[in-house]
């Protein structure tokens, strides 16, 4: 079972829940409400798509549940906070949004589809090299997913070397 924390909104943090259906991935959103109740859990992926300011006074306990995971997945667009790691007890991090230094960006969009682009080489969970390149992801008009979260949903996917498809 592969624990991933999710700092995200409620909506947010539910649309990308509801679209991974692999049974090897378990999510957990932290929140002010959860962070006391989940600090010692070791998490393999941690993803933050959500102001950490706002999170304060817990920030100590985000960078001690962040440097245990093995994976740090940051919204660079929303996240202006810099996370403190220590030179051993550092996550392989991976940010993504809309501006042109982000690992994971979008390359064009149309109604029925977005072409994500990886610009850096990841490695996954197995330890295998996922390299740069460009992947269409289709989706419905009726479909209430946002780009943030086809990102996350994305990156988990390719993290854990399986193919999540979005519900539509």
């Amino acid at each position: 079972m592969i624990l991933v924390g999710v700092v995200s909104d409620n909506k947010s943090f539910k649309t990308v829940k509801n679209n991974i259906r692999s049974q090897e991935i378990n999510l957990i959103q932290i929140n002010n409400n959860s962070i006391d109740n989940i600090k010692n859990i070791k998490f393999e992926i941690i993803v933050i798509n959500k102001e950490i300011e706002k999170l304060k006074e817990k920030i100590k306990v985000i960078e001690q549940i962040c440097s245990r995971s093995k994976y740090l997945i940051i919204n660079t667009d929303i996240n202006s906070q810099l996370l403190y790691f220590d030179g051993k007890n550092k996550p392989n991090i991976i940010t993504f949004g809309l501006n042109h230094k982000a690992t994971v960006t979008l390359s064009s969009i149309t109604e029925c589809s977005l072409l994500i682009c990886l610009q850096k080489n990841i490695k996954d969970k197995n330890n295998k090299l996922i390299e740069i390149g460009e992947k269409q992801i289709k989706i419905s008009k009726e479909n209430k997913i946002k780009t943030y979260e086809i990102f996350i949903i994305f990156i988990i996917s390719i993290i854990i070397d399986e193919t999540i498809i979005l519900k539509t």
